[in-house]
């Protein structure tokens, strides 16, 4: 099977930086999650919060392959949650499968 063809999984574990309020910081990830799950290419986006003395938020992702991942990056949502500098990655990995 192409490469392209390859359903893309991403999971990441982000680590709040903002001195935002938590809830506020949730509030942009949740409103993140439901304007990607809208995408073309998005089969599941899901952002969880851990224990609020964690400080961190969990990205599952499923997407129907790479592609739509780097569309997902040009989508005026994503650029949002980006220059607020909320998050920084503190680790991060991925995988295709059939």
């Amino acid at each position: 099977m192409k490469e392209g063809n390859l359903m893309h999984y991403i999971t990441a574990c982000l680590r709040i930086i903002s001195d935002k309020d938590l809830n506020e910081i949730i509030g942009e990830f949740k409103k993140l999650e439901e304007e990607t799950n809208k995408e073309e290419g998005c089969i599941k986006f899901h952002a969880y919060p851990l224990e609020p003395s964690e400080r961190k938020i969990m990205l599952w992702e499923i997407w129907k392959n790479e592609e739509a991942v780097n569309v997902h990056f040009t989508k005026p949502h994503t650029k949002n949650v980006q220059k607020q500098e909320l998050t920084e990655v503190e680790w991060i990995v991925k995988s295709n499968v059939n």
